[in-house]
């Protein structure tokens, strides 16, 4: 769940699916990458690279935020046996990402993508209410989650669509998403009403025991990164055809 709140909003979170709108080019700071020549992966990965340091400046032009740091309005996450809410949240290290490896089979139309953050850390005010572990967790007020080394993986599956006179790129929902991270830290304030020794406990249980919360929480955390980076590559993708994308 933790590594949800982090994985979509580095690809550009927006506010939902960006509406159609005048065709568009690739942003000037992006290398146009020919499918047909030779060195296309490493065209796209050294592209990539090199655009986003400007990406995270924000670009309203695409509909892509601020990282410097990446302020959301509200995430939502139900496991089953946990609601949590966050809101007013900031997000600071998504500015550091790196992104180790990208390949793009456009023969078999699917995107697999690496990355790598030094440190992502979540600020924000939080509501509570269930279970992870059978431990109870029930409080509200700041939340701080901080991620150590989180490493990302996408396997992306598209198709192309025709829309007026241009084709469009169009994620598919059949995508695999791994992740993993060499430490978590968690600190809610006020849970339990106040219960300071409580709290205080319960902070310790969940960052002494942080590897078997994110993997009892993985089919979640899985679903949510799928579910909303479809929604933004899909957004983005409405701007600019993929004869400007790929030529």
């Amino acid at each position: 769940m933790w590594t949800a709140l982090i994985v979509f909003f580095v690809f550009g979170l927006t506010s939902g699916i960006v509406s159609a709108s005048e065709p568009k080019n690739l942003p000037s700071y992006l290398t146009t990458c020919k499918k047909d020549a030779p060195d296309f992966d490493a065209c796209c990965l050294s592209s990539a690279r090199a655009g986003l340091p400007n990406l995270v400046n924000g670009d309203k032009k695409y509909n892509i935020p601020n990282f410097k740091p990446l302020k959301v309005d509200k995430v939502e996450v139900n496991s089953g046996t946990l609601k949590l809410l966050i809101e007013d949240m900031d997000l600071w290290g998504l500015d550091q990402a790196d992104i180790k490896h990208l390949k793009i089979d456009l023969k078999n139309n699917k995107v697999k993508i690496d990355f790598h953050c030094p440190q992502i850390k979540i600020l924000g005010k939080y509501q509570m209410d269930g279970k992870i572990n059978l431990l109870a967790l029930k409080g509200s007020g700041d939340v701080n989650i901080t991620l150590e080394q989180p490493d990302i993986s996408f396997s992306i599956n598209f198709k192309v669509v025709k829309r007026g006179d241009y084709d469009y790129m169009q994620v598919q929902d059949d995508n695999e998403v791994n992740f993993s991270m060499q430490k978590l830290h968690i600190h809610f304030d006020n849970l339990f009403n106040g219960n300071e020794q409580l709290a205080k406990t319960t902070n310790e249980f969940l960052n002494k025991e942080w590897k078997s919360v994110v993997e009892d929480l993985s089919p979640t955390v899985k679903t949510t990164i799928n579910t909303i980076t479809v929604s933004i590559i899909n957004g983005f993708a409405t701007k600019i055809p993929y004869q400007f994308l790929f030529p």
